[in-house]
């Protein structure tokens, strides 16, 4: 008994820290482009909430800035997210949930600055924390590639892509 005791209080400590230094992993990203994250349109208008509320949230706190209009913003983050549940099939396996979605990032100009299917990482005690911080992950890397692009050949001219 004392054994399966240990046992548990390691894993537990092994997926505790783990998570801790998930969430550390981010770093303070800072650009002057402004950021539209528009609601998601996934099959859980909660959950879509939610994220998009966490996703504002993290931009914020690693320095890229949220507007409340797309007129007024240099990017519009779009996309959905959904659940996705695994059921353990033997005894003592635990049912695993994890949250997909498929992300976009735009210019102003309707040009496609960053697109993927991100999902939450496996064995974290949030999963909706863990999508959260892949997506800023991800599109402060997309923001900096087009600050830097931007100020390297600023008389590029873009051109839109066709509807």
């Amino acid at each position: 008994m004392r054994k399966l005791v240990r046992a548990t209080l390691l894993l537990m400590c092994g997926i505790l820290g783990g998570a801790l230094l998930h969430a550390q992993s981010v770093s303070h990203h800072s650009t002057n482009l402004k950021v539209y994250v528009e609601p998601l349109n996934g099959s859980n208008a909660d959950l879509d909430r939610s994220i998009r509320s966490r996703l504002i949230d993290d931009f914020v706190r690693h320095g890229i800035f949220v507007v409340e209009s797309e007129e007024s913003a240099d990017a519009i983050l779009t996309g959905s997210a959904l659940t996705q549940s695994t059921f353990g099939t033997s005894i003592g396996r635990r049912p695993n949930m994890r949250i997909r979605g498929s992300m976009r990032l735009f210019n102003s100009k309707g040009v496609a600055l960053w697109a993927e299917d991100v999902s939450s990482d496996r064995y974290v005690l949030s999963q909706s924390s863990s999508f959260v911080s892949n997506v800023t992950k991800r599109v402060a890397k997309a923001l900096t590639e087009e600050e830097s692009r931007k100020s390297s050949n600023p008389a590029v001219q873009e051109v839109k892509r066709p509807d």
